[in-house]
């Protein structure tokens, strides 16, 4: 009973706020003023909650009298209320002993009569004189369940005047339980009118989520429709355009103001086309964080591009790699993260399409590089016939015509033009034949070839620069210096009038050297003509990597080759 009274203050504070009494709120006020209205000197009070604070309606409201005495009721409702909830049980067996259940779902708690009339009791001994001596009759009740789960209302009735008692106890409580279903009713109502607003908001911003979406995928669309066409336009470009033509839709589709397009050829990495604005320091600034994106194949970005493209403004700069190269971009006033990504999907879009250039231009680029090989070996076969068909008229010919002249004369010396006729022919035979080590090492064949310089009355030595570095040489190396130093030996017997040769085989870490230096006279012009000669040799080299230089004048020659070892 203690308990009870001093809960008045703390249940009048639950307050609804005012944009929830303009509905919910308000409906229950008038349900508590037809309840009042409804007894001599009504004063009605209703207190509901669900799921959310504890609100309170008080009707009329311009009758204050008995509030002290409503609310010490209410509060001690909302005891019973806790006490029923903390022990299910004790309450589903004083629900069935102290109240009256019109349905499984919907509960009613009363206070006993001795707990009235002691609340109202002490509440009007601390009234003022007039009030109490006053004739009331109070009927209250709290409720339970309902269509919304955890939904609790409260309901007092004051009865006041010479009719106070016109109303029986079993009219009040029947008017207090239809009070009670009415509040459960509107708070039902309320709830769905929530949920209907909700879902027609959440219907609303779905909606607004939709035309976003169809605006997103209509912009999408546009913007395929665009790369497509720039693919297209890139497509039909001159192939001179082609890579200027790529950075320049890639700038402008993307929202930047200037770029640059680095691409790999046969493994070098160039700047291939730039902004007409752009200068050639510029450029070259540029090609190494061009590089760094394409080898790493990750997008790289620089704050610092302002001075790298001659702009004192501050400039966002990005460097975007594809399959054959890398695209820089710039732009005033710096880009942000959506203009990066958009300039990605367009460099992977069109980026395919410029590698199937570089790759066209590269096959062409072999094509013509077979083709004139084929036309150089051509041409020297076409010069080794003509070689041989001058040999063959101006020695072999000259030689029969002295042996025809010889046979009318004496038998030795028929014997000796012979003799000369046979070596000569197969010092040709060996000249034709391809120059190749066959099992002997380098060391070996080279002493061999120096047997014919001391033939032809030449002094020759074979130095190493180190110990037996020729054993380090790899065969197919070895073979490419023996032809070397065949040819540059021919080239002195032939055309020096050399009296010493030198010949220098030396291994460095990654490719083999060899020079061959004669003190002969130097060579002319016509004898890089005579065979496939010096000319096919570098050839030669050149296709396997290596390199063929002459140094000749007077006195000196030295020919040096180095070729690269296999790796």
């Amino acid at each position: 009973m203690g308990n009870a009274l001093k809960q008045p203050s703390l249940v009048a504070a639950s307050a609804l706020p005012l944009q929830r009494q303009t509905s919910l709120g308000d409906r229950i006020a008038a349900v508590a003023m037809l309840g009042a209205s409804a007894v001599p000197g009504g004063r009605c009070a209703i207190a509901w909650s669900s799921a959310g604070p504890e609100r309170v309606v008080l009707a009329p409201t311009t009758d204050s009298r008995w509030d002290e005495v409503v609310f010490a009721v209410l509060a001690a409702l909302d005891n019973r209320l806790s006490d029923a909830a903390a022990n299910c049980s004790s309450q589903s067996r004083q629900a069935d002993s102290s109240s009256d259940d019109t349905s499984a779902s919907f509960q009613k708690i009363s206070l006993l009569p001795r707990e009235m009339n002691a609340i109202v009791r002490g509440r009007k001994l601390q009234n003022a004189a007039n009030i109490r001596d006053a004739a009331i009759q109070v009927a209250a009740s709290a409720f339970t369940g309902g269509a919304i789960r955890d939904s609790t209302v409260r309901v007092v009735l004051v009865a006041d005047g010479e009719d106070a008692q016109s109303r029986s106890p079993a009219e009040l409580e029947g008017l207090l339980e239809l009070m009670a279903r009415s509040v459960f009713a509107e708070i039902a109502l309320g709830n769905a009118s929530a949920l209907a607003d909700f879902w027609r908001a959440h219907g609303a911003e779905r909606g607004r989520d939709g035309g976003m979406a169809k605006r997103d995928l209509r912009r999408e669309r546009g913007a395929a429709r665009s790369l497509e066409a720039a693919a297209v336009a890139m497509r039909n470009s001159q192939p001179v355009e082609r890579l200027a033509r790529f950075g320049e839709l890639v700038a402008a589709h993307a929202g930047f103001d200037q770029w640059i397009v680095g691409v790999a050829r046969e493994n070098k990495f160039e700047v291939a086309a730039a902004h007409p604005s752009l200068s050639v320091a510029d450029l070259e600034r540029a090609r190494l964080p061009l590089e760094e994106s394409f080898s790493r194949r990750a997008v790289v970005g620089r704050a610092d591009f302002a001075d790298t493209v001659g702009n004192p403004n501050p400039l966002s700069f990005v460097c975007i790699p594809f399959d054959s190269g890398a695209v820089a971009l710039a732009a005033c006033g710096g880009g942000d993260s959506a203009e990066r990504a958009n300039a990605e999907a367009i460099v992977a879009r069109l980026g395919p399409i410029v590698t199937n250039w570089v790759m066209e231009q590269q096959a062409a680029s072999r094509s013509g590089l077979v083709r004139q090989l084929a036309l150089r070996m051509f041409t020297a076969i076409d010069k080794e016939r003509a070689r041989i068909a001058r040999d063959l008229h101006d020695d072999q010919a000259q030689l029969l015509a002295a042996a025809k002249i010889a046979l009318e004369g004496g038998r030795e010396e028929a014997r000796g033009i012979f003799k000369q006729i046979e070596d000569e022919l197969r010092r040709k035979t060996r000249e034709l034949r391809p120059a190749t080590l066959g099992r002997a090492t380098l060391d070996e064949a080279i002493e061999r070839e120096f047997r014919r310089l001391s033939g032809a009355g030449i002094c020759a030595k074979l130095v190493h620069a180190g110990v037996d570095h020729q054993n380090e040489i790899s065969r197919p190396v070895q073979q490419l210096c023996f032809q070397v130093v065949r040819e540059a030996l021919s080239n002195a017997i032939r055309h020096a009038r050399a009296k010493s040769v030198e010949v220098v085989v030396e291994r460095t870490s990654a490719a083999a050297r060899i020079s061959v230096s004669d003190d002969g006279h130097g060579i002319g012009p016509s004898a890089n003509g005579d065979g496939i000669g010096l000319s096919g040799v570098r050839e030669r080299l050149e296709l396997m990597g290596g390199s063929l230089t002459i140094q000749s004048q007077a006195g000196r020659t030295t020919i040096m080759a180095e070729i690269p070892e296999l790796s």
